[in-house]
């Protein structure tokens, strides 16, 4: 799909250069821009936090933004039965 903001020029000489990476190399890119683009979020999750520690930011972002549940560590147990 032809883009609207970007001269059909630009656009053939990308889709050139896509090419000759093949896939692996766009792949590798792809990868690229997620990793960004989640440092991005964690960074801006990280400022409206500030007083969180970096293992409960970590965990908060991963729930709400990911939408994973991170398994509770070790320390986070409470071992003691009442016995």
């Amino acid at each position: 799909m032809p883009s609207t903001d970007t001269s059909f020029r630009v656009e053939k000489a990308l889709f050139e250069i896509y090419r000759k990476i093949g896939p692996q190399g766009r792949c590798t890119i792809g990868i690229e821009l997620s990793d960004n683009m989640r440092d991005i979020a964690y960074s801006a999750y990280q400022s409206i936090n500030p007083t969180l520690s970096r293992e409960e930011l970590q965990r908060r972002f991963f729930e709400k933004v990911l939408g994973w549940k991170l398994p509770l560590q070790p320390r986070d147990i409470n071992t003691d039965h009442g016995s």
